[in-house]
């Protein structure tokens, strides 16, 4: 039996805490940190704790992950309108009311911060919140496709980006607003304007009264508390897109950094599910993974240190944009620690790499997840 400082030592090497198969030692206890670890408190980023993120395959609005760039403005939302204008035929304005009257759906997609992950970088530094993995949920989101908006005011010929302008602003007024653009093939596809999350109102941390949401890419261009909807012929010049958000790779041309867009293939272990408490037992572990527009091909399991993989079972039907649910069951032979690492692949046929590459801003860290367990 290791002491307790020896086996802190190498969860704190796998770099994800851990569960333990058997009876938890005494000094262990319940988890110290609560569902939602906070990373920053003005603005709020909430990180969701791993563990807490294994609950369901839909994360409760309480446990959701919160990155917002600003202070969460207020809307009125007696007040509000929502606008589309630029190049189209009939701009619009909508008040909350006639927006909820529109044809109303509800549909899962998974939501990750462009920065998860940006904490477990190898670099001696990288700028912005030290996200490690819950900077991701999936929810099911309610309201309309901003394609029937589009429709409705009569897309110029011209048009060529769709720009998401918020109400969030900097305390300093010569700090850019937060503001996002698309390419009007996106913005006409998939992309809601919801102002529900798991059956219930939008949440003001979330983004109410609206916000956009824009399946397979990172959660910077789902803006929240949206007010307006811009189409125009060219993309934003806003600081947000010409500057932020963008792959910024070691010795490499800034000025030819290609910018964070899609979800890169991604997998995490959420936990292990024990069956027994002998060493010799089937044990199964289980997580999500999740990718862009390809989605998941398949994810695979080693308990080698990557010498050797198995397939997992994909859990459930594919649903577009959503994370995939995924167990894998195997024998455990032997007291001691149980070193087990998940990967996904895509339908492109990408596969998450043992270490992503580091960029400047530690962005799209879809490095192999690692987990060590303590079988007793």
């Amino acid at each position: 039996m290791m002491r307790r400082r020896e086996f802190l030592g190498t969860l704190g090497r796998a770099g994800a805490g851990a569960l333990v198969v058997g009876a938890l030692p005494a000094w262990a206890g319940a988890p110290a940190q609560p569902d939602l670890i906070v990373r920053n408190t003005w603005p709020e980023h909430y990180e969701t704790a791993l563990d807490a993120l294994g609950r369901s395959w839909v994360t409760a609005n309480e446990r959701f992950f919160v990155r917002s760039h600003f202070p969460v403005p207020d809307v009125d939302q007696a007040a509000y309108r929502l606008e589309v204008s630029g190049l189209v035929k009939t701009p619009l304005s909508l008040t909350l009311a006639e927006l909820r009257a529109l044809p109303q759906f509800e549909r899962a997609h998974t939501l990750e911060c462009a920065g998860n992950g940006r904490g477990l970088y190898k670099l001696a530094n990288t700028a912005g919140t030290q996200w490690e993995y819950g900077a991701v949920g999936n929810a099911k989101w309610g309201g309309t496709p901003l394609l029937a908006l589009l429709e409705r005011a009569g897309v110029q010929p011209e048009a060529k980006h769709v720009w998401f302008e918020a109400a969030d602003r900097a305390p300093l007024p010569e700090v850019p607003p937060f503001l996002r653009s698309i390419p009007i093939e996106k913005a006409m596809d998939d992309v809601l304007l919801v102002h529900r999350m798991n059956g219930a109102p939008l949440p003001k941390l979330h983004g109410a009264p609206v916000r956009v949401i824009v399946p397979g890419w990172y959660g910077m261009a789902s803006t929240k508390w949206v007010t307006r909807v811009r189409v125009e012929a060219a993309p934003s010049d806003n600081h947000w897109i010409a500057r932020g958000y963008h792959y910024v790779y070691p010795g490499e041309d800034p000025a030819q950094a290609p910018p964070v867009q899609e979800m890169r293939v991604k997998s995490l272990i959420t936990g292990m599910l024990e069956n027994g408490r002998a060493p010799k037992a089937t044990a199964t572990v289980k997580g999500f993974a999740w990718a862009g527009r390809p989605g998941v091909q398949k994810v695979e399991i080693s308990t080698d240190g990557g010498a050797t993989w198995r397939g997992a079972t994909l859990e459930g039907d594919e649903v577009h944009g959503a994370w995939r649910a995924w167990s894998a069951k195997f024998d455990v032979t032997t007291a001691g620690v149980l070193h087990v690492m998940a990967r996904a692949t895509d339908g492109d046929g990408d596969v998450q790499p043992a270490q992503a590459k580091p960029n400047a801003s530690g962005y799209g860290n879809n490095s192999i997840h690692e987990r060590l367990y303590h079988v007793l």
